[in-house]
């Protein structure tokens, strides 16, 4: 509960403990929130960030109103504002951002993961922030559109970002949740991305994820995975996302997307199941297409399957994790919002219940892949 004196509440500093311990003096920066008195001081770059105040080595002879003051004291850190004593709450990022998925996730291993995301739509946005929350490290973000109003309702970015990229937006998400993130953008087409760029990127703990709204960029995006050898996920909705599905392939382990997709694919998904019933599009031509993208709920529930997914892929090798999903599911996953024909059509039928997750859709390797012929 905070504390009130007089009509306002006691003045709160939130800042980095390693303050403390280099015994800061400077600028203090960062943000004030004026309606709860408190503040939020950072020493690592994210957006919007300006000074709020001054750590001095002593005590100023006078402190402006309105502006928060910090000094020394028989080496204990202080702050006053407007002659008023604040309330300390030093904070380490490590410790109080991610310390609640301990048990769960090993920060100093997700840290050290990375992902390169393929499409910064409604899927790819919210895959790129769950996977910040989950202490993931490092990012490559790929995908060439703006933010639109349309976006809004399903997207994780919201009015303030329209007009931007969306991999310049969402890499701002991403270091508002961890600051230390390392991300990298490209605004192209992923089959425009330099080599040179996947390079210096990728290395043993990387994964590739397809989240773009059409077959050929996540047939590409599994070419890159059969090129450096590192795990893929494809995650994609179909009409009115009454449905979705979710792929995964690791190397030399799985068959790959083009054994399921590409055009020499000779495996039958299901009997009563085309294995091109994806339904991707740019958002522009929607309406000669006829059908919804879908509302964000049912997008976000195929999305989270894929998240978690993605979570036990990266985590495969280490021996203290538990997977949640990867054991149970199948490579070729499809999930189901309604199996309602009202929605869904002629496809809801393949479901027997709403919210069904299949387990026994299992691909076969394609002797005539050419992915695969490119790792031998």
């Amino acid at each position: 509960m905070k504390t009130r004196i007089g009509n306002s509440y006691q003045p709160v500093v939130n800042y980095p403990s390693i303050m403390e311990t280099q015994k800061f003096t400077g600028d203090i920066t960062g943000f004030f929130h004026a309606e709860s008195n408190e503040y939020n001081v950072v020493n690592f770059d994210v957006p919007h960030i300006q000074k709020i105040g001054e750590i001095t080595q002593d005590k100023p002879d006078r402190i402006p109103d309105n502006e928060l003051r910090g000094w020394w004291e028989n080496d204990m850190l202080v702050f006053y504002q407007d002659g008023n004593l604040c309330k300390k709450n030093p904070y380490d990022l490590i410790t109080n951002v991610f310390s609640r998925n301990s048990g769960l996730l090993e920060t100093g291993e997700m840290l050290n993961k990375k992902a390169i995301i393929a499409g910064l739509g409604s899927v790819g946005s919210l895959v790129a922030l769950e996977l910040a929350r989950s202490g993931l490290g490092n990012f490559l973000l790929i995908d060439i559109d703006t933010l639109a109003y349309h976006n809004i309702c399903r997207h994780q970015l919201g009015i303030s970002d329209i007009g931007r990229f969306k991999v310049s937006a969402v890499k701002e998400k991403i270091l508002q949740i961890n600051p230390n993130a390392h991300v990298i953008t490209q605004i192209v087409p992923i089959e425009a991305v330099e080599k040179e760029t996947f390079d210096d990127f990728i290395s043993d703990n990387t994964i590739i994820i397809g989240c773009i709204d059409n077959v050929e960029g996540d047939l590409y995006a599994n070419k890159i995975s059969k090129i450096y050898n590192i795990p893929f996920v494809s995650i994609g909705l179909w009409n009115r996302a009454f449905a979705g599905e979710v792929f995964y392939s690791i190397p030399g382990k799985t068959p790959c997307f083009e054994c399921l997709k590409g055009e020499k694919a000779k495996t039958v998904i299901s009997s009563r199941v085309s294995q091109n019933h994806r339904f991707y599009t740019d958002e522009e031509d929607l309406e000669e297409l006829q059908f919804e993208p879908g509302i964000s709920v049912d997008i976000q529930f195929v999305t989270v399957i894929g998240i978690k997914l993605i979570i036990d892929i990266l985590n495969r090798d280490n021996s203290q994790y538990v997977p949640k999903l990867i054991d149970h599911l199948s490579q070729f996953t499809l999930v189901c919002n309604t199996n309602d024909k009202r929605i869904g059509g002629e496809y809801s039928e393949i479901f027997s219940y709403p919210l069904q997750v299949t387990t026994s859709i299992k691909p076969d390797f394609n002797e005539d892949c050419r992915a695969c012929k490119i790792s031998g």
